[in-house]
């Protein structure tokens, strides 16, 4: 029997049909409840596993993967998609990740690094690498800033009822008796009125909270922010260099740097002092949901205690680097959705890489451009910035409805990030992603007040740069066009006036 082109085309797109649905089912293997999507395809974040034509501009949330990057991975796995990952398999991934983010980073040999499935996950490096045998003081930086789990796994807890090697735990138990006596204290980035607080001022404070841990014999694990939830670099590196200066080895600082908006030029310069970072790949990388690794100074590896038996429920052993004491614990089975999610994430921070410096800065000055006028039109305001230029800061704006809406708190927002996400391709035609509602400051009655997010990823920046600025502008203006009327129409939905009662 002779096959003509339109058959055989038909059976290539049934078989990239195949392809994809074993991506997409892979994609979300090997996480939390978090990862899994619902009957329309969408996680709890309204992010799809496979790829989509949103306007997306919510990766200060998480990001759906790119069609380059499902691509890339259909290419390279199509023939064992349908199988487990083999541990050797696994092992070789992973390694051949780590010498590339060796040389993203341009760290080779400086930096252990470790993998878990998320930044909430990633907190659990952090107490690793503190751990020397003392009780732990978990001072956490802004954590209505960083994952809402973060209060639990920075304190040596179980953050929900399963983890992502599959195991069911207690959700906020003790992940070891090692870490049964942490402690967590919180630290605010911002003042009441929601303006950034001075560096040096939460330096003060982190300082003290280092001594009062070292005068109980207590070793303290220091959070600290770069690019929170809404862009917040606190406190100052210079900063962080005196608490170092300082405090020397009576501490361990963890950066998170969840949102990878972060040059690689800083990131060397936080793990010369000695600081552990912790980045993911689902955010500005934008590569698929959930991902993310730590990068450990040598000499906080060489240091290490091994590692607590709890760990067996949270970690395989190819996600620690071979030669970190008590691995050999863990158990040598393989996360393949992982390993895919991070082949996918470094695939875009590799193109993103590739770019002119003063292209990116371009854009990005042109997205804020856009963005203020958008402010001014809709009569909103924008939270207050650390009022420093870096990545975080050029590339994520924090929106703040409440200067429109008085009755705008934080649920509201909520309801209002829901309705854009679900509604916004029957009303405008086209879909839309916004990053969720972040707490940043209190409306006059007390309530917390109702934000959203926008920001560029790294996919959105490498396919913006390549426009000419005409068009840049063009697409700008038109993307904000529609983002501004998604916003104007959920607050129309969500502060409806309620109608009269009808009259007998």
């Amino acid at each position: 029997m002779l096959l003509n082109s339109q058959s055989l085309d038909y059976a290539s797109s049934r078989a990239r049909a195949r392809y994809a649905a074993r991506l997409t089912s892979a994609l979300v293997s090997g996480g939390d409840g978090r990862i899994r999507l619902d009957a329309q395809g969408r996680n709890q974040y309204h992010a799809s596993a496979a790829p989509s034509d949103a306007l997306a501009y919510g990766s200060s949330t998480i990001s759906s993967i790119s069609a380059h990057a499902f691509d890339m991975l259909i290419g390279q796995w199509r023939d064992r998609l349908d199988q487990p990952v083999a541990s050797a398999d696994y092992i070789e991934g992973l390694g051949a990740i780590r010498e590339r983010l060796g040389d993203y980073f341009g760290l080779a040999g400086e930096a252990a690094i470790v993998f878990a499935a998320s930044g909430t996950d990633l907190e659990y490096v952090g107490l690793a690498a503190a751990y020397d045998g003392h009780p732990l003081t978990a001072v956490l930086l802004g954590r209505d800033e960083v994952g809402s789990g973060c209060v639990h796994s920075a304190a040596g807890r179980f953050f929900a009822g399963e983890t992502a090697t599959g195991a069911r735990v207690v959700a906020q138990a003790a992940i070891d008796p090692a870490f049964a006596g942490t402690e967590l204290i919180d630290v605010a980035v911002r003042d009441a009125t929601g303006n950034p607080r001075a560096s040096a001022a939460v330096t003060a404070e982190l300082s003290l909270h280092i001594e009062r841990a070292a005068a109980h014999r207590r070793r303290a694990v220091v959070h600290v922010v770069h690019g929170s939830k809404s862009g917040l670099t606190l406190p100052a590196l210079n900063d962080v260099e005196r608490l170092v200066a300082t405090h020397g080895d009576a501490m361990t600082i963890v950066v998170d740097a969840c949102q990878l908006r972060i040059t690689p030029a800083v990131v060397r310069r936080y793990i010369a002092l000695g600081c552990v970072v912790l980045m993911t790949g689902s955010k500005f990388a934008g590569g698929p949901p959930f991902s993310g690794f730590a990068l450990v100074p040598a000499s906080a590896r060489d240091r290490a205690q091994p590692l607590p038996e709890g760990f067996r429920r949270l970690s395989n052993r190819a996600e620690w680097p071979e030669d970190w004491p008590g691995t050999d614990r863990l158990h040598a089975t393989g996360n393949f959705g992982l390993l895919l999610r991070l082949q996918a994430a470094l695939f875009e921070m590799e193109r993103f890489a590739a770019l002119p410096e003063d292209r990116v800065a371009h854009v990005a000055a042109r997205f804020s451009h856009h963005v203020m006028c958008l402010v001014e039109r809709l009569e909103l305001a924008e939270v207050p910035g650390a009022g420093t230029s870096c990545l975080a800061t050029e590339t994520l704006r924090t929106l703040d409805l409440s200067a429109r809406w008085p009755q705008c708190d934080f649920d509201a927002a909520k309801d209002m990030h829901a309705l854009i996400a679900r509604e916004t391709r029957q009303w405008l035609g086209q879909e839309i992603r916004l990053g969720q509602p972040v707490k940043t400051h209190t409306l006059f009655d007390g309530r917390i007040a109702g934000t959203l997010r926008l920001s560029l990823s790294m996919p959105l920046l490498t396919e913006m740069a390549g426009l000419p600025d005409g068009a840049l502008d063009a697409r700008l203006d038109r993307d904000m066009s529609l983002i501004g009327a998604a916003i104007s129409a959920a607050g129309a939905v969500r502060f409806a006036a309620p109608r009269p009662a009808p009259v007998d």
